[in-house]
């Protein structure tokens, strides 16, 4: 059985097959894409415990812990990964929207999945976020090819709901980080733009690279409706509105486009990738052509 189901389109995956994710920096003192995993001094030396969670190896727990305490704990080496890719996934109610495409928290699936596949088939280690309302799952990065069932399974058991939080829920999930590398962070951005830029300052001070994928409907974009129509929002129990599309369009239009500029502007000044990416568009076309200019740029 695929475990990535209908989540990603075949034809996408073949697009990224033969294409590279590499962070621009040096992760942890190593190179990436140039380093695999290596173990300090040539051997795996325990470092501390952890709670265990979804994903981890059963071979890793510790059972002496376990007899003495009924906790599974986890047993940390110190272990160094040329690349440590972070997925992070906004599911906030906004993110379910979708008309004439999937619905944008599905886009970000099938690129989050695409991206997971690319960073395990390098033998670097990929993990995941999903965030709305907090952090509602943290799958640790692993290295091992099966750990995309384990990526997948958390997106596929994920609805889009609540008030968007990114911002604050990005303060949590770099809590969660122990070591740097990329995030690659899913939104539809639709949150407090200096307090979204305040997260981003934060992880760059952490030294992580991060990729912001701006995942957006092309309705939203377009605001392409040319009927009397009722607005209803998706985090909120507000009520809805009824309007004439064309006695807003050029307001709403000239609102986005200094929204879309800001959070441009933001990623600028972070030195953060800003990839911007509208559902209508096939996964594999976005990321094959992002993929193509960041290798390029780092030649």
């Amino acid at each position: 059985m695929n475990p990535l189901g209908t989540m990603i389109d075949p034809d996408d995956l073949a697009k990224v097959a033969h294409l590279e994710l590499m962070s621009k920096l040096t992760v942890d003192g190593l190179l990436s894409g140039r380093h695999r995993s290596k173990m300090k001094g040539g051997c795996a030396e325990f470092a501390e415990h952890r709670a265990y969670s979804p994903g981890d190896e059963a071979r890793l727990l510790d059972w002496r812990v376990f007899a003495k305490s009924d906790r599974y704990v986890i047993k940390q080496f110190e272990e160094e990964i040329s690349l440590q890719a972070i997925i992070a996934v906004d599911a906030s109610g906004s993110m379910g929207f979708g008309m004439s495409t999937v619905t944008k928290f599905q886009y970000a699936q099938a690129a989050s999945l695409c991206l997971a596949r690319i960073v395990l088939g390098q033998r670097d280690a990929a993990g995941l976020a999903v965030m709305g309302g907090g952090v509602r799952s943290f799958v640790p990065p692993r290295a091992r090819a099966s750990h995309l069932d384990v990526l997948s399974q958390s997106l596929r058991d994920t609805t889009p709901v609540g008030p968007t939080s990114i911002a604050e829920d990005l303060g949590d999930v770099i809590q969660r980080i122990k070591r740097r590398g990329i995030v690659l962070l899913f939104s539809d951005c639709f949150d407090s733009i200096e307090e979204l830029a305040k997260s981003l300052k934060l992880l760059r001070s952490r030294r992580h690279e991060v990729l912001l994928f701006h995942v957006m409907a092309p309705e939203e974009l377009s605001f392409s409706f040319t009927r009397f129509t009722r607005f209803e929002p998706m985090e909120t129990g507000a009520v809805h509105i009824d309007l004439d599309p064309g006695s807003v369009r050029a307001e709403y239009l000239a609102r986005l486009k200094t929204f879309l500029a800001r959070v441009r502007r933001v990623c600028a000044e972070c030195s953060c990738d800003y990839i911007p990416m509208s559902t209508d568009r096939p996964v594999g076309d976005a990321l094959a052509d992002y993929l193509r200019r960041r290798s390029a740029a780092a030649k």
